[in-house]
């Protein structure tokens, strides 16, 4: 008979209700602040996504042709005749463009839509911090677990703006916390938990499908294969995933992929080729790959301004952390394969599997693009974050296998530091 996988506690109350709410109403704070002094047109795309907001207000039409897409201009908000170059499904957009006012007739229309993405940024963060206080034994743990969550640079900064990013990543946040409560013997209702942040990642974008489907998927067909879950939790399984794709289907019957090629995309490809000078040289592999790991790497600080010396040393800090991550994953990894589970093992193991396999195809997408335009920057670290969690929950599983020690505090030392030690000397904190 094989070895029964050891079950925890639903929650761990080390994380009093009143600090949580602080916390929470703190990010909320800090979206408010951005969303009222932001600019538009630097970072993160905004002035495409506000675009094709506009664009459903303006033609009443829910589902736009993605290739008929229009840029607004930034300081005016009226249209132009750019192409705007997102190619994302329309239920996030056609969402905005009913609940806000009119984009360019009403002065307090941007600010509305941005309001609403701080309500979705805010959300993701409050299911993040329960997250870490259901990983948390400790108060050491509380904030080893709930601090590399809440201080993400890029996730902070988008917490204010007009993106799809942020109901992408509060459906990872939401799959991951209702994963986690199963497979620490919490009460199945948390399984809709799990399915509504698959549906809710499966309407912003193709790879937040791809990365929480992942993960959710192989995490729920262990817990049917263990008896946690009856076989029948396999059906509102089926229907959510099949509702989060549903956007896809239609997109490969219009265009012929999940995510269709469009003019403006093509054209920013090679216009910004041409500006930098690559549309005469293409990369091989090896050395491309060297220059998306060397992009990649330095998106984790994504402010406008060119590092210096501390601030390019500081990068150490967050790839520390996830290496940390992996060899946490690759612990879970081998506890699954020897029989001794611990609960959150498979979590960790669907995750950075689900994050490996999306990371491939991203290389092999993104180097198509530069062979075909000369195109080289597309290495975004932000594509990944749904499963931000992953990075704290993996490891957990790297303590759990931890004597208390020395070591042990160190790891939740460091993992409670780094990200408040990367915000001040790598220039991201208020950037």
């Amino acid at each position: 008979m094989a070895p029964r996988e050891r079950t925890a506690p639903e929650a761990a109350p080390v994380m009093g209700r009143g600090l949580l709410i602080l916390l929470v109403l703190l990010l909320g704070l800090g979206g408010v602040v951005n969303a009222l002094r932001k600019d538009i047109a630097k970072g993160f795309d905004e002035v495409a996504h506000v675009s094709y907001v506009a664009q459903i207000q303006r033609d009443g039409v829910s589902w736009p042709d993605l290739r008929a897409l229009r840029l607004l201009d930034p300081a005016s908000l009226a249209p132009t005749g750019a192409p705007n170059y997102l190619n994302h499904p329309p239920p996030y957009y056609a969402a905005l463009a009913r609940i806000g006012p009119a984009i360019g007739a009403e002065p307090g229309a941007l600010l509305t839509l941005r309001l609403v993405n701080v309500a979705l940024a805010t959300a993701a963060f409050a299911a993040l911090l329960l997250l870490a206080a259901g990983l948390a034994r400790s108060r050491l743990e509380v904030w080893a677990y709930a601090l590399p969550l809440v201080t993400i640079p890029t996730a902070l900064a988008l917490n204010g703006a007009v993106n799809n990013d942020n109901l992408a990543i509060l459906g990872g946040a939401l799959a991951l916390l209702g994963l986690q409560r199963l497979l620490c013997g919490g009460r199945r209702t948390w399984l809709a938990c799990a399915l509504a942040g698959l549906v809710a990642a499966g309407l912003a974008k193709f790879t937040a499908l791809l990365l929480v489907g992942g993960c959710v998927g192989p995490v729920l067909l262990w817990l049917v294969a263990r008896g946690r879950l009856p076989a029948a939790a396999l059906l509102p399984a089926a229907l959510a995933l099949a509702l989060a794709a549903a956007p896809y289907a239609v997109l490969v019957a219009q265009y012929g992929s999940p995510v269709p090629e469009v003019p403006g995309h093509l054209a920013m490809m090679r216009d910004g080729a041409r500006e930098a000078g690559w549309d005469g040289t293409r990369l091989g592999l090896p050395a491309y790959l060297l220059t998306f790991a060397a992009l990649f790497a330095s998106q984790f600080r994504p402010v406008l301004t060119e590092p210096d010396a501390v601030e390019t040393v500081s990068l150490v800090l967050p790839l520390a952390l996830m290496g940390l991550s992996l060899a946490g994953g690759a612990v879970a990894l081998a506890r699954l394969r020897a029989g001794r589970a611990q609960p959150l093992d498979p979590l960790a193991v669907a995750g950075w599997g689900a994050i490996g396999l999306v990371l491939a195809a991203h290389i092999r997408f993104s180097y198509l693009n530069h062979l075909a335009t000369g195109w080289r920057l597309d290495a975004y670290p932000r594509y990944y974050l749904p499963l931000a969690g992953i990075t704290v929950i993996a490891c957990a599983c790297l303590a759990g296998g931890l004597p208390e020690g020395r070591i042990r505090r160190g790891l939740l030392v460091f993992l409670a530091a780094s990200p408040l030690a990367f915000g001040l000397l790598g220039g991201t904190l208020g950037g």
